[in-house]
């Protein structure tokens, strides 16, 4: 895990979240299978869960996933996150900056020195 923190985004669309989980530590079966289960996703680079510590550390760009969607993935195989009011207000915020970035992505240049764009 720690090449992990220190692994720096390599785009602009590459984004670094952790996520915490509602249960117990896990074991490292566990933990084996929540990586193995988010790396699937598709747009995701990297995954380490810390058992001891509830958290799962993910990779990945917003182009093509978001904080929501990785949420969803673990509540539906059994793994769900946490539910504290900090947690639900940094879902919400890190889902809000996932869009925006998307939205960002695909955004046409703006035209420069106020000239118009060619057609």
């Amino acid at each position: 895990m720690s090449g992990h923190d220190k692994a720096e985004p390599r785009s602009a669309w590459e984004v670094k979240r952790k996520i915490r989980l509602s249960a117990a530590p896990m074991h490292s079966a566990e933990t084996g299978d929540i990586e193995r289960i988010l790396r699937e996703i598709d747009g995701v680079l990297q995954v380490s869960a810390e058992g001891t510590r509830r958290a799962i550390l993910v990779r990945y760009l917003v182009t093509k996933t978001d904080y929501q969607s990785l949420e969803r993935t673990l509540e539906a195989t059994g793994f769900p996150p946490a539910n504290s009011r900090w947690e639900r207000f940094k879902s919400n915020w890190y889902q809000n900056l996932d869009l925006t970035g998307r939205e960002n992505a695909g955004a046409r240049p703006s035209p420069c020195c106020s000239k118009p764009p060619r057609a």
